[in-house]
């Protein structure tokens, strides 16, 4: 278990985010920001990629064989 220390700001916010949540307790909380971060950058960075058809062929090809393993 460790403590950090975060300003009134923050406290009041993740008091209010718990209970939107109906987390049981803040690790939990805490929990649900870290992984819906790690989606929101995914999706962020999956947005910026670009790829032409033939570099989308070569790509699907790719998923396909590693699927089959």
């Amino acid at each position: 278990m460790k403590t950090i220390a975060v300003d009134e700001e923050t406290w009041n916010a993740i008091k209010k985010l718990k209970a939107k949540l109906d987390a049981r307790s803040y690790d939990e909380v805490l929990k649900i920001l870290i992984e819906t971060w790690h989606s929101t950058n995914l999706d962020k960075k999956l947005r910026e990629i670009s790829l032409d058809e033939e570099e989308s062929e070569l790509a699907l090809e790719i998923l396909k064989k590693l699927k089959e393993e």
